[in-house]
C-alpha cells in the first residue's frame, strides 16, 4: 500500500489538470471545486484551500481560467486558451496512461 505521503504528492501533480477539467464542466467556485473533487473520490481525497487556491491563481496567470466576482465570491470559467490547453493535457494524459501500462503491465 502506498504511504500516504506518497498518495498526496501524486495527487499534487494531478491537481491542476483536475481543477481545469472541473471549471470545464461550469462556472464554479472554489469551495465548490474542493467539494466536488471529495465527492468524486468519494471522500478519499480533499484537497486543502491551501492547494486549491494557488492552482486558481496559477491557471488564472496563465489565461486558462477567468474569474468573476458574483455575490462576493470569485467564481473561475475556463478561456478558449484553457479548453485548448485541456485538449492537450487529455491527449498527454492518454499517452502516460499507455506509457504506465507498458511498463507496469495492465
Amino acid at each position: 500500500m502506498i504511504d500516504d505521503a506518497m498518495g498526496n504528492e501524486m495527487r499534487k501533480g494531478f491537481l491542476k489538470m483536475i481543477v481545469l477539467k472541473i471549471i470545464s464542466q461550469r462556472p464554479i467556485h472554489g469551495y465548490d471545486i474542493i467539494h466536488e473533487i471529495e465527492v468524486k473520490t468519494h471522500g478519499h481525497w480533499v484537497p486543502s484551500p491551501g492547494s486549491v487556491y494557488p492552482v486558481l491563481d496559477w491557471l488564472e496567470n496563465r489565461r486558462f481560467i477567468s474569474m468573476e466576482e458574483i455575490e462576493r465570491k470569485k467564481v473561475y470559467t475556463i478561456t478558449d486558451e484553457g479548453t485548448k490547453a485541456l485538449a492537450a493535457i487529455d491527449a498527454r494524459r492518454k499517452e502516460m496512461i499507455r506509457e504506465m501500462s507498458l511498463i507496469f503491465g495492465d
